[in-house]
């Protein structure tokens, strides 16, 4: 089905996310397909609303020893890439090969520095990206952990990238994987306070797995970030901690996505789209058009107009923390 015909089809599923208008709430998650401008595009053929490529940084990284991924139960993974790229110059024609063919495409910046993520955001904005997602929370990067655990780091990350484009762009910030609800949201309202336009909620869990014969970690890099259904509750409690705090931007919910289920769990809890990673590669990458199509059936069977009106209608006053 072509894309317009697609969007026609389950018009419905329009979202925004502060200015920027999606046919429906599935977007490609940092570090799957985006490595390349086919992956991207494939996956914006099949179905993404937007797509988020590779994190980028200013200088070429080459990330952490194999092995990187090891595969969990319940289709679960960790990884421990260390974020591999060959730096934002070299970079760049992926991205205008995205961009060129109408794709909303949200680039995702690294820094060591505010200044540093603000010159790769500067450098996605010249490309025609449409929005900028920072990412200050990679769990084996440990700095950049850190960095997106405390509210006065992001702060300043986020006040100087939004200061650097001229306030031009949507800056979203990609939080930390964590069970720390309460430092999620103070690092979030300093983020929303510094300019950004969302939060994306959350990136993956810091985890260590061994082999019992060798008596080694899995990963070459040791810790890694756990990704899949295994964090989905934990990420979908964020969420609503996140809604249940007054954060007045919209909150995108990741982790563990494989069915349209689970991104109404997201939308109940107080999610305004959704970010999908570790589903692509259990699904395929047509699971953005298996999902919207899930996600039609279950608003027509609940006869609701449109997925925007289910935006935390969860019955909060049956979850006690």
């Amino acid at each position: 089905m072509a894309v317009k015909d697609r969007e026609k089809k389950n018009s419905r599923l329009k979202v925004k996310i502060g200015s920027v208008k999606l046919p429906n709430p599935t977007i490609l998650a940092s570090g799957v397909l985006g490595v390349a401008a086919g992956g991207l595009i494939r996956a914006w053929k099949d179905g993404a609303a937007a797509v988020v490529t590779k994190t980028v940084g200013l200088q070429p990284r080459s990330g952490h020893p194999g092995p990187r991924i090891v595969g969990l139960y319940g289709n679960s993974l960790m990884n421990a890439m260390g974020i591999p790229n060959p730096g934002i110059e070299d970079y760049l024609p992926e991205i205008n090969a995205a961009v060129n063919q109408s794709i909303p495409v949200i680039g995702s910046a690294l820094g060591s520095s505010p200044e540093e993520f603000a010159k790769v955001a500067v450098a996605l904005r010249k490309a025609g990206v449409t929005a900028i997602e920072l990412n200050v929370s990679c769990p084996h990067v440990g700095s950049l952990y850190l960095l997106g655990m405390d509210p006065q780091s992001t702060s300043a990350v986020v006040s100087q990238v939004v200061k650097q484009t001229e306030k031009e762009i949507p800056v979203w910030v990609k939080l930390p994987g964590s069970t720390d609800y309460p430092r999620l949201v103070q690092v979030a309202k300093a983020a929303e306070k510094a300019g950004a336009s969302a939060v994306v909620a959350l990136n993956t869990l810091p985890a260590l797995a061994l082999d019992v014969e060798s008596r080694r970690p899995l990963l070459g890099a040791g810790i890694g970030g756990l990704s899949g259904p295994a964090i989905k509750p934990i990420a979908i409690r964020a969420v609503w901690e996140l809604y249940q705090s007054g954060l007045t931007i919209p909150i995108i919910g990741v982790g563990g996505i494989l069915t349209g289920q689970d991104v109404i769990e997201y939308f109940l809890a107080g999610a305004s789209a959704v970010e999908i990673g570790t589903g692509v590669l259990t699904r395929g990458s047509t699971i953005f058009t298996q999902i919207c199509d899930e996600l039609t059936e279950y608003m027509k069977r609940h006869r609701i107009k449109r997925i925007t009106q289910l935006t935390g209608r969860m019955k909060s006053q049956d979850v006690k923390t």
